[in-house]
């Protein structure tokens, strides 16, 4: 030990570091360093029983533990429960700020100007700094330089613990906030990339992988793979070959906790796994994360942040899900794909907008009749429209189509929305081939469903068929009603269902202004199509005659 002087104060350096290890230790010394350690665990365990903060953790520890050693003051700087610098001090440090004191590393014993002696060291774990602590005692005490280095050497012993717990923690829920806060992001992509860079930036994560499930299409499973926090591979446009084989292979099935395939695509990497569930008791997870290490594994700390960030991620899944469930109620999952990579969509795409619209309407042949003497149970109704509606929404999802509703058995298509990137002639084009298909589909494929099979004898047809009519409008179209659905609106939407009306067994009917567009507009797949001469209908609420053509076979 030595004492010199700087700047005309006097300092002794060479602290012990544990006074237990002196040579020079008496035996009441040794007590009263155990009873002061005993003492500042003590009043630490009862600030932790109380679930105190730092501010009042301080004011219950200062008060007595500066009784026992006669101190006239004490501080501490550390990181706050905010994780902002600050500083906690008690008694009488002549007007000077205690902060200013613990500054600039000046560890050790030292008389301050003010004549009084001043003791200071770094608190640490484990090599980690986590703030600084300091007692002042009254008056020239620098000849106990190695006694008030051993006290001061008691007490921060105890704090050291507590204070790394706290920043831990704290540092802990500054990561969950600001993980929040990516995933809040409306492009759930994006949110994902910039929640795990921050994970990656506090502790290293050699490889991350999200798989989850399609909310839409059941069957279907996504990915997103990382590399220290970089995206890597992706299912919407970097796939990764292996993974996209076992997905085609196992479904599903990848995702749930007993499932081993993941961890052999990895190619044996030590990984640690979590299945992200959206409730207790839930049947089907909502995906799984996993992770893996260079081969030293994961300490408990990194395994904590992973679990609030499993936690965090599972609920914006859910989130997700149900924004991307609402959406495919009208559009396909291309579209919602699309819709979703603009956290603005709803304002630029959905708001309701008059624009000129591809409008068709499909409705079975003799639903009431097929009801009635074929069907004749609800519960095989029910079924029956099923079966035909799910297939003429794809059709319609095929042509670019949005689903607007269904009326009895009529399935509503419009062409143009969301986007309307396309022209009205191609909207009329699409809404034509969808039409073309949606016939095909009921002749070839649903006339053979198993109710039908009694259809022809009953009923003397053919099969199914199915009245189509098809116009191109301007039109009104978004969100509307407190369920947020996307319809239209328009006078033409009213010719339509009455043009359709006018449709026999297996007819296509289309408006001269949507037929004359969409051969403007020269669509190959039209070429074949032939149609009859012009035709004019009154019709009922409709103050001009319908006019149209009739598809011939």
């Amino acid at each position: 030990m030595r004492v010199y002087r700087e700047n005309g104060v006097r300092e002794v350096c060479g602290l012990v570091s544990r006074f237990v290890a002196t040579d020079d230790l008496t035996f009441e010394e040794l007590k009263h360093l155990r009873q002061l350690s005993r003492e500042v665990d003590d009043l630490l365990e009862e600030s932790l029983k109380h679930r105190e903060n730092l501010e009042k953790t301080f004011a219950r520890l200062f008060a007595p533990v500066m009784h026992r050693l006669g101190a006239r003051g004490m501080c501490v700087t550390t990181l706050d429960e905010e994780l902002v610098s600050n500083t906690f001090h008690h008694g009488d440090f002549d007007g000077q700020f205690p902060g200013a004191l613990l500054t600039g590393a000046r560890w050790g014993v030292r008389l301050l100007e003010t004549g009084h002696t001043f003791a200071s060291q770094q608190l640490d774990l484990v090599g980690v700094p986590v703030g600084s602590f300091g007692i002042l005692y009254q008056g020239d005490r620098t000849a106990d330089a190695a006694r008030l280095a051993r006290e001061l050497d008691a007490v921060a012993e105890q704090l050291d613990t507590v204070l790394a717990s706290v920043q831990t923690a704290a540092e802990k829920h500054q990561l969950l906030v600001t993980i929040n806060s990516f995933l809040a992001n409306r492009v759930f992509e994006i949110g994902m990339d910039g929640a795990v860079r921050a994970l990656c930036e506090k502790v290293k994560l050699p490889g991350f992988l999200l798989v989850f499930r399609d909310a839409v299409e059941s069957g279907a499973l996504h990915y997103r793979m990382y590399r220290y926090g970089q995206l890597e591979h992706a299912s919407n446009g970097r796939p990764f070959e292996a993974l996209d084989e076992a997905i085609r292979a196992y479904g599903p099935n990848l995702i749930t906790p007993q499932d081993k395939h993941l961890k052999q695509v990895l190619g044996g990497h030590r990984a640690v796994e979590t299945v992200l569930i959206s409730g207790v008791g839930d049947a089907h997870g909502l995906g799984k994360i996993m992770v893996w290490s260079a081969g030293d594994g994961f300490s408990a700390y990194t395994m904590d942040l992973l679990r609030l960030l499993a936690s965090t991620l599972s609920q914006r899944l859910i989130d997700y899900n149900r924004e991307r469930i609402h959406l495919s109620q009208f559009f396909s999952s291309a579209t919602i794909d699309e819709l979703l990579k603009d956290p603005d969509y709803e304002r630029r795409y959905l708001l309701p907008r008059a624009e000129e619209v591809g409008l068709l309407f499909a409705d079975i042949n003799g639903f009431t009749r097929i009801c009635e003497q074929v069907l004749e149970r609800p519960e095989r109704i029910g079924k029956f429209v099923d079966d035909w509606s799910a297939e003429a929404v794809r059709i319609v999802y095929r042509h670019h189509g949005v689903f607007d509703k269904m009326v009895g058995d009529c399935v509503i298509g419009l062409f143009g929305p969301p986007f309307f990137k396309d022209a009205a002639g191609q909207r009329s084009v699409n809404a034509l081939k969808a039409a073309i298909e949606i016939q095909d589909f009921t002749r070839d494929t649903m006339s053979k469903h198993p109710e039908i099979a009694r259809l022809s004898e009953i009923l003397k047809v053919p099969g199914l068929g199915v009245a189509i009519g098809v116009n191109l409008a301007v039109s009104f179209c978004g969100l509307f009603g407190p369920n947020r659905n996307y319809t239209s609106f328009s006078t033409g939407m009213n010719q339509t269902a009455r043009l359709q009306s006018l449709g026999g067994f297996r007819e296509t009917l289309v408006m001269k202004d949507a037929w004359e567009a969409a051969v403007r507009f020269e669509d190959p797949a039209l070429a074949g199509v032939r149609v009859g001469p012009l035709e004019e209908t009154p019709v009922k609420n409709v103050a001009q005659p319908l006019r149209y053509y009739r598809f011939l076979p």
